[in-house]
């Protein structure tokens, strides 16, 4: 793992935007003496994740910047659609986006999710509750990066991204 600064923002999958607030060395019966970042999450008070300092984590990366926020946003509307109509096979790939947490994917699992429940409302049908679950994850993960980022709460990115695409995102 990259070594992280105490205070650095960071993106912890699943909890999302964390700071690293201290390195500290643990005892752990059978395997030795570690080293461990504590993250406290940055929505979250009261929690703390202790990540080992010694090991590359995909769960870990750091937070985007600020133009890569505005580029990934601009990118809503042409986002490649990652629907699959089998059930089964749709959620193990949603959930495979979800945990790799690569951002573009992730824009496009919004855009779709988001395509979909239109679609569905607009037909009188219900969005399936784990298509609706996903969605909720994908916001929750997302908009925490870019309103931490932007200096906006999670729940105004949504507008902000409207705004910003100058129409209902």
């Amino acid at each position: 793992m990259t070594k992280l600064e105490i205070n650095e923002a960071i993106i912890h999958v699943p909890e999302g935007v964390c700071r690293v607030t201290d390195l500290i060395e643990r005892n752990i019966s059978g395997i030795g003496t570690k080293k461990y970042y504590v993250l406290t999450p940055v929505y979250e008070s009261g929690t703390k994740i202790y990540v080992p300092a010694d090991l590359d984590s995909p769960k870990v990366r750091p937070v985007v910047g600020e133009s890569e926020v505005f580029e990934l946003i601009d990118s809503l509307p042409s986002a490649e659609s990652v629907w699959l109509d089998n059930d089964k096979k749709r959620q193990e790939s949603f959930t495979q986006i979800l945990s790799r947490c690569d951002r573009r994917e992730m824009i496009c699992l919004l855009s779709t999710l988001r395509q979909k429940s239109i679609e569905k409302k607009k037909l009188g049908k219900k969005f399936h509750s784990s298509d609706e679950r996903v969605l909720r994850e994908t916001q929750r993960i997302l908009f925490g990066e870019f309103g931490f980022i932007l200096g906006i709460s999670p729940k105004e990115v949504p507008d902000f991204i409207e705004n910003r695409l100058g129409k209902g995102a």
